[in-house]
């Protein structure tokens, strides 16, 4: 099996450098990025050799979401252990070129590619006191290379599904990659069943911690924030509906629906990918006010408005009453925990199977799962049952604190 990985990853790399030569943007960033990936060119501080005994953290995030779900841990550690270095990689440029400054890491960088080689030198370079990685990064050679070199090692914000090769019977090279971490700090305990039944951990290396991301969104929902056409757009006795990170598809059910609302419901639509072409169509349709066109005496003229801007969105979910997650639909359910955070029922498409915050709302009431625009219309009903509010607050405070919890796990493992 290993042989056939190792053709596997080779495979993806010759088919990302050729989407890069036909001028796919992430696809040259990926290929750019990699060339300075060597150990070498790492600030001099960073080297084993030139540290003087100074321990180093190492976290490897896929890409951004996994960095903002790594992110509360890393300030734990950073504050239990001040005169420690960090070293911060990312598998993919999105994460990559948002965080390349990033002031909680030492120094920022690309996962060298995965094969033995690679990962024994990177590692012989590097020399990391403890290796974090988040979520769901598996990459074999250099899980095995710390596996030998006796370096603790820990997968935190770990999710699982039992369809996945770690629980099948034929998945004993994946459960060996498992075997490789020294602890594995899951979110649910669901995923702890999993992992010590048909993952065949032992107990004592599966820690239930919670959801890291929680910590994250409950300090952005704390933290001071006003818009002046927002506050504009929602005052007064309106109902307002966030659709957050919404595709074509989801606004499609919004059509639908939206003329058969009372006229006191006033809904945000802030676009996953901002396409002038879907844009302009959402504005035609809805006679929709445009954010960056807006100004706080003319957004009443619509009872929509288009959020075509990034960045604040996670903010403004402040300003609802009802939030609409996208994403659920297409690929899978972008982040329903935003919202959460602000105690606002949530409603989503029915691809949710692989977040496991989202299917724990429903089951406790306060998010409702839809597949066409008659379950959205009876879902909006339905959020306006105050239990759901209820159960929102009280799975945010269930799952706060999950950031310090993980990093004590690690820390009680260390020497």
């Amino acid at each position: 099996m290993t042989f056939f990985y190792r053709i596997a990853v080779t495979f993806y790399h010759l088919a990302v450098r050729l989407a890069a030569l036909f001028g796919v943007k992430q696809a040259r960033l990926w290929v750019e990025g990699r060339k300075n990936t060597a150990s070498s060119s790492l600030p001099l501080h960073l080297r084993s050799g030139a540290r003087n005994g100074t321990p180093l953290i190492w976290m490897h995030c896929a890409s951004l979401g996994e960095f903002e779900q790594g992110r509360p841990v890393l300030e734990e550690l950073r504050s239990a252990r001040p005169d420690w270095r960090v070293l911060l990689t990312f598998y993919s440029p999105s994460g990559f070129e948002r965080c390349k400054d990033e002031p909680l890491a030492d120094h920022v960088a690309y996962l060298p590619a995965d094969g033995p080689r690679r990962a024994t030198q990177w590692l012989e370079e590097v020399e990391p006191e403890v290796a974090i990685f988040v979520k769901y990064e598996f990459w074999y050679f250099h899980l095995r290379a710390l596996h030998q070199a006796a370096i603790p090692t820990f997968l935190i914000a770990a999710s699982f599904r039992p369809s996945q090769w770690f629980f099948r019977s034929l998945g004993g090279w994946w459960r060996r990659m498992l075997g490789f971490f020294t602890a594995i700090i899951v979110q649910t305990e669901g995923d702890r069943s999993l992992l010590t039944g048909p993952g065949q951990i032992d107990p004592s290396a599966v820690i239930v911690a919670g959801d890291p991301r929680m910590d994250r969104t409950l300090q952005l929902a704390r933290t001071p924030f006003s818009d002046k056409i927002l506050e504009s757009f929602t005052h007064g006795d309106n109902v307002t509906i966030i659709a957050g990170s919404v595709w074509p598809q989801d606004v499609a059910c919004w059509e639908q629906v939206w003329d058969q609302l009372p006229s006191d419901y006033r809904l945000i639509l802030a676009p996953h990918q901002l396409h002038e072409n879907e844009i302009q169509h959402w504005e035609s349709r809805f006679q929709a006010v445009r954010y960056t066109r807006a100004t706080a005496e003319n957004v009443n003229k619509s009872r929509v408005l288009i959020l075509d801007t990034i960045g604040i969105l996670s903010r403004a979910y402040r300003y609802g009453k009802i939030a609409y997650v996208g994403g659920g639909f297409k690929t899978g359910l972008h982040n329903t925990l935003e919202p959460m955070a602000y105690g606002l029922p949530v409603i989503f498409g029915p691809k949710y199977q692989k977040f496991p915050e989202a299917a724990e709302a429903i089951k406790r009431g306060g998010a409702f799962s839809i597949g066409n625009s008659n379950e959205l219309t009876e879902a909006i009903k339905k959020s306006f049952n105050g239990a759901a509010s209820t159960a929102q607050e009280e799975l945010c405070n269930d799952n706060s604190g999950a950031g310090l919890r993980t990093a004590q796990a690690v820390l009680n493992h260390l020497p």
